[in-house]
């Protein structure tokens, strides 16, 4: 038996320790890093509007540019037109979001403003399809879309516009750095933001995973495949300043044709222009924290925006996660450990609606993201793996106190008389039904002699275990009085052993009659009881046999007094206890004494165990559908001689 349940509890440690292990590595290699991304889309909308450079503006080539200018792609001398323009108006910077990878005829007009302007930057795209997925650094395999060298040597910088999406499709993180053939080429906008900042590219330190370092002014954080995480600031329409490529280019004409021009080109003075195609049919939209459809331009001058301000966001480390679910999974374990079930599902909601502001206030207050969504659901599953071993151990224990209870009730059987004293012309039938599966109500038949037989019938206070102990006590002493004497004798003698011997607050009310034969007489006592019902042979109305004086047995000592009278053939004596009188329906009416008188009136000329079934069906039927609340004890005597 030992090895055996030894074996079971190895079996249960090492499943618990397997299943744990599963779900921690499960965090670790964020299995369910796709719901959790929709958590970080959440905290960027529930967050307070960040920090925006007033400095950055978007050169929008929208729906009115096109139809003012024909057909898309413009001529490149309309480009060419917009350089000089934002050089006129004193332009920090122009990053163009378009690509110029085929000859035009303007080409070389557009290189000699991008030349003359020296502030111009200008993209190119990577075949990312066979990247390494595992690499430290985003691999390309080839370019996919060059830059014509033209333009290239005219620019002061170039740079990749690959966007990475996450697994749910959207853009979230940028690679600064994109390695092809062992070299390293940066993004446009990253590499804008620190020519802006007057760092040079080859300033920036990499460490892969971890950070890149431009002097030691600042630190950009990367994410395990070395990505900036892009701090959106918002909405497109609510966030950066916003001209028409067509209203610039018309203002500048009107400049210099000494016209007025639709705007003042001084308000773009020292900022850093975005330009790029935002009309409704062109493909560079990607979906975004924010929005299901955000510009690809908005995505660069984003990244712009955090590297100059140094706002980033950081996510939490592998081990920090892995910390913290750990630690929220002890934390629901302790509080929900001994609670009752209301109040553990009440710490578990605070719990983690707590871990949710946390959540969002690091995100909010610091740009720190810790996961969220996996804590929350391993701690719930927890909860309820936890609630449910606590119900099957509540339920295993339950079974055994229902077992226990049963042999209890057998026991307690034992005590009741098992057969009826043989005493000629007497007629006997007694029947117990207690509320739970052991109670309080107690009777005994006592064969005194030949010709005289005792019947006692009792009431414990309480139900349950308790009582059904003191049933047991009361009905083995007063077995031991029963013979001797009169009634009143084995009541004193009964209640002075419980006062002396029971330690418990519990008492017991009680009737004892004896019935003679011989000389046909009923001698009965009293014990706080209620009283018998007497039927005369040929009279309406009983007669209830009581005493003034009596109190329930082990309570105090006390004086009981006695009663004799004399009985003829025919006499009906019902004797009862108050699971009768007080049955209750769904009005919470009580039966009552008197619906009893009627129940056992009517049924009168039956034998003595109909009348009992009578008695019985009548509560039950009272009662209806209520359970039952207390023990139902009747017993019926007859004088057949």
């Amino acid at each position: 038996m030992r090895l055996a349940n030894f074996k079971d509890k190895f079996l249960t440690t090492a499943f618990a320790i397997y299943a744990i292990l599963f779900v921690l590595l499960l965090s670790y290699n964020r299995a369910f890093d796709v719901y959790e991304l929709h958590t970080l889309d959440l905290r960027y909308r529930l967050r307070p509007k960040p920090y925006i450079s007033e400095k950055i503006v978007i050169v929008e080539i929208s729906d009115d540019s096109i139809s003012k200018i024909g057909s898309w792609p413009f001529d490149r001398k309309y480009h060419a037109l917009l350089v000089k323009a934002l050089a006129r108006a004193g332009v920090k910077q122009v990053i163009f979001d378009i690509f110029f990878s085929e000859k035009k005829e303007d080409d070389d007009e557009f290189a000699t403003a991008v030349k003359e302007a020296g502030n111009v930057y200008m993209p190119y795209v990577f075949d990312m399809r066979l990247s390494q997925a595992d690499a430290n650094i985003p691999t390309a395999r080839e370019f996919e879309i060059r830059l014509l060298k033209k333009l290239s040597s005219a620019c002061k910088g170039t740079g990749h516009i690959n966007a990475i999406p996450d697994l749910d499709g959207k853009v979230r993180r940028i690679a600064p750095f994109i390695s092809l053939k062992d070299s390293l080429y940066p993004h446009i906008a990253f590499l804008g933001a620190i020519d802006y900042l007057g760092f040079s590219e080859h300033s920036a330190k990499l460490i892969p995973q971890k950070a890149i370092l431009l002097g030691n002014k600042l630190k950009i954080p990367l994410d395990l495949r070395s990505n900036i995480i892009v701090n959106f600031p918002g909405k497109w329409t609510h966030t950066f300043r916003h001209y028409s490529y067509v209203d610039i280019l018309t203002s500048y004409i009107a400049e210099r044709e000494g016209r007025k021009p639709e705007f003042n080109l001084d308000e773009l003075k020292d900022t850093v222009c975005f330009v790029g195609v935002t009309a409704t049919a062109e493909p560079d939209i990607h979906p975004s924290p924010y929005e299901s459809a955000y510009p690809g331009v908005g995505i660069l001058a984003s990244l712009f925006n955090g590297v100059i301000s140094d706002n980033f966001i950081t996510r939490a480390s592998k081990v920090t996660n892995l910390f913290i679910l750990i630690l929220l999974g002890l934390i629901i374990f302790f509080a929900t450990l001994k609670s009752k079930k209301f109040l553990s599902l009440f710490y578990l909601f605070a719990i983690l609606f707590s871990f949710f502001l946390l959540g969002v206030a690091l995100f909010a207050l610091l740009n720190y993201w810790i996961d969220i969504f996996y804590p929350i659901i391993v701690s719930t599953v927890l909860y309820l793996l936890f609630t449910f071993k606590k119900y099957i151990a509540e339920k295993h224990r339950i079974e055994v106190i229902e077992n226990e209870l049963s042999i209890a009730k057998d026991i307690q059987r034992s005590f009741l008389p098992k057969a009826k004293p043989p005493i000629k012309g007497l007629e006997i039938e007694a029947k117990m039904l207690t509320a739970l599966q052991v109670g309080g109500d107690l009777y005994d038949f006592i064969e005194i002699s030949d010709t005289r037989a005792g019947i006692m019938i009792g009431d414990v206070s309480g139900k349950g275990v308790p009582a059904a102990l003191y049933m047991a006590k009361v009905v083995s002493d007063f077995k031991s009085y029963a013979k001797e004497g009169d009634a009143k004798f084995a009541l004193v003698k009964l209640n002075e052993r419980l006062i002396a011997e029971s330690s418990s607050s519990l008492f017991v009310t009680l009737t004892y009659l004896i019935f003679d034969m011989d000389k046909k007489t009923l001698n009965f006592s009293i014990g706080g009881h209620l009283p018998t019902i007497m039927f005369r042979e040929g009279e309406e109305d009983p007669i209830l046999l009581d005493l003034k004086e009596g109190m329930p047995l082990g309570l105090m000592e006390g004086e009981y007094i006695e009663n004799t009278i004399s009985m003829k053939k025919g006499d009906l004596f019902i004797l009862y206890t108050d699971g009768v009188t007080e049955a209750m329906n769904a009005k919470h009416q009580l039966f009552g004494e008197k619906r009893l008188v009627d129940v056992a009136r009517r049924n009168r000329a039956l034998s003595v165990s109909g009348i009992v079934d009578a008695i019985h069906k009548e509560v039950e039927i009272y009662e209806g559908k209520l359970p039952q609340h207390d023990d139902i004890t009747v017993i019926a005597v007859r004088m057949k001689e």
